[in-house]
């Protein structure tokens, strides 16, 4: 019965964890049919980075959301999990040490993880020649509803 006792210690409710797990698989759905859905990539990141020590499941449903995000989208796949990691490693911490606020840094960390994916991505159809990515305003309104919603949860 201790295996079964280590899954609730989260402090997540069943509903909780159902509600998550609907989002992670619906949603990257909608926004490959309807482009006006913002894909929450900055925010997913912030999420990801803040639980990787400390929730399991946020950090599971992070890594699948990004996954199936990439595979709908016909990204290039695990580009997101991958500069998220190296946002974590090499920006994270001094960031952290440097701004106080929280607000702030989900501010900032949204945006660093928004913008380097972004041009990652630019990159990426630069030297293979492809079209993945349009760049108009529809970035922009992607990374400002991304920020937006950030700071009201």
């Amino acid at each position: 019965m201790n295996k079964f006792d280590s899954f609730d210690e989260e402090g997540l409710s069943l509903l909780s964890k159902v509600l998550i797990t609907l989002f992670v698989v619906t949603y990257p759905l909608f926004v490959s049919m309807y482009t006006m859905l913002p894909p929450f990539i900055g925010l997913v990141g912030y999420i990801l980075i803040l639980n990787l020590n400390k929730e399991k499941v946020y950090v599971f449903a992070a890594l699948f959301y990004l996954l199936n995000l990439d595979l709908n989208l016909s990204l290039p796949l695990f580009l997101s999990i991958f500069m998220i990691m190296i946002i974590y490693m090499f920006v994270y911490t001094p960031l952290k040490r440097l701004v106080r606020c929280k607000v702030c840094l989900l501010f900032a960390l949204i945006i660093i993880i928004d913008s380097s994916y972004y041009l990652s991505l630019f990159i990426y159809d630069f030297i293979f020649n492809t079209s993945t990515v349009l760049a108009d305003m529809l970035l922009v309104y992607y990374i400002v509803v991304d920020i937006f919603i950030g700071v009201l949860l």
